[in-house]
């Protein structure tokens, strides 16, 4: 009994040190946005020089994008992504609201924002999602705690940080029908 009793509290400590990295994930949109209608998409460029970070990076949206059934474009996309990399302490000013499916489906126009305020250490990774006409920003999903002290990062550890970031931009494009989603 005793062996079982240790081997049992290896095992514990083991599976709870592998996933000793927690990530905050949240994000926030735009009341003013019928998202019903875009169906194409096109990336700004990175906004810091880390070649290897970014090109996983964009490939994880380009996925999580794909999987929602928006088309990349060069030629008049109707939304643009834009990705940041911060690797510092950052503090973040993010608002309360509803989750962003239940939103779309009883669009109010009386809701206003609330703000709240994040400081984050660790770092963080935002992916923005911008109207290509306006140049507004539409949404915003941000994980943070991203680049705390782990030495060796996991394989495909972005495109799993990107993918929780998608988990809170629950919609699809323009004329898609809702599925489940799943890591291409």
């Amino acid at each position: 009994m005793k062996k079982i009793f240790i081997l049992t509290f290896f095992v514990f400590v083991g599976l709870t040190s592998c996933n000793s990295l927690k990530l905050m994930v949240d994000n926030d949109y735009s009341y003013d946005t019928d998202f019903t209608t875009y169906t194409s998409y096109n990336f700004l460029n990175c906004e810091i020089d880390t070649s290897d970070i970014c090109s996983e990076i964009q490939d994880a949206i380009r996925r999580q994008m794909k999987a929602r059934g928006y088309k990349m474009t060069d030629e008049k996309p109707g939304l643009l992504v834009s990705y940041s990399i911060i690797k510092d302490r950052v503090g973040y000013k993010g608002y309360f609201q509803p989750s962003m499916e239940r939103w779309v489906n009883r669009y109010e126009n009386d809701e206003t924002y609330k703000v709240q305020t994040y400081n984050f250490g660790g770092g963080m990774i935002l992916v923005s999602l911008l109207d290509a006409e306006s140049s507004r920003l539409i949404w915003r999903g941000y994980a943070s705690g991203v680049f705390n002290k782990q030495v060796n990062k996991p394989v495909n550890y972005y495109r799993s940080v990107v993918r929780s970031i998608f988990d809170q931009y629950p919609l699809f494009a323009a004329g898609e029908k809702p599925r489940k989603i799943t890591e291409m």
